[in-house]
């Protein structure tokens, strides 16, 4: 189990390394223009969190997701030219985000045990004829 989850963050780490390096290259405005660059570059982000933050914690995946883009368009309106950043930018991210979430979920199997509300009580059998509750 320790090699998987060194191999997903290994993979994450360079991932958003990458990320966060071409958030920084000056693009031309017909491609900032449209709106799959932003979710389909987010969208591993989001299958990526959810492998590092497991199926339990889906929430923290799609917060911290939102959070990094949030984060990238602040750093782009102090270090790159006016308007190159954009809030819809930090939606359309968030929706990729989401999305690669949900199918990350959807692939790695919910856990429907956890998703209980309380555990029934259950008994337990010993040597003898008496049960324990």
């Amino acid at each position: 189990m320790r090699l998987k989850r060194f191999i997903v963050t290994t993979i994450a780490a360079l991932y958003f390394g990458a990320l966060v390096g071409l958030a920084f290259v000056p693009t031309s405005d017909a491609v900032r223009g449209e709106w799959f660059w932003p979710v389909g570059v987010f969208v591993p982000v989001g299958v990526l969190l959810l492998l590092l933050f497991g199926g339990r914690r889906w929430w923290e995946a799609l917060g911290f997701g939102v959070l990094g883009a949030a984060w990238l368009e602040a750093a782009q309106t102090l270090w790159m030219p006016l308007g190159y950043a954009s809030w819809m930018d930090v939606v359309l991210a968030g929706a990729g985000v989401g999305v690669g979430v949900a199918v990350a979920w959807v692939i790695t199997g919910p856990n429907w045990k956890y998703m209980r509300s309380h555990e029934s009580p259950r008994m337990i059998a010993q040597g003898g004829t008496r049960e324990i509750p």
